[in-house]
């Protein structure tokens, strides 16, 4: 049995949200064999399939959008577009890493902080 990632382990880890949408999702027999390749990458937490795509919760310190990308494509399906978003901030974050950053986004044209 694949072991679970500690989300405790890393003050710095967030879980990331990938949507792999598929040229032809097929049968349940198929659809099982992307999600058991998905599933087997390390850092991986939920893998799923909804709305004609392959939803993906993830330690984007353990894999990456690329590797559940080939991981799909392992299975002989054709990846037709992805979409990688932050699904939860950690809460160790601490708040003063935002403030330190708000300068910058609120610069002037031509300034920088």
């Amino acid at each position: 049995m694949k072991k679970e990632p500690d989300r405790t382990e890393s003050s710095l880890s967030e879980t990331m949200s990938a949507r792999i949408e598929i040229e032809e999702l097929g049968d349940p027999a198929r659809q099982r064999k992307i999600t058991d390749a998905v599933g087997a990458l390390g850092g991986v937490f939920e893998v799923k399939i909804e709305n004609g795509a392959v939803h993906v919760s993830y330690d984007p310190l353990a894999t990456t959008e690329k590797k559940i990308e080939q991981a799909v494509r392992s299975t002989g399906n054709t990846v037709k577009a992805a979409a990688t978003d932050t699904k939860v901030p950690h809460p160790e974050l601490p708040t003063s890493a935002n403030v330190e950053q708000a300068p910058a986004e609120n610069a002037q044209d031509g300034e920088h902080s």
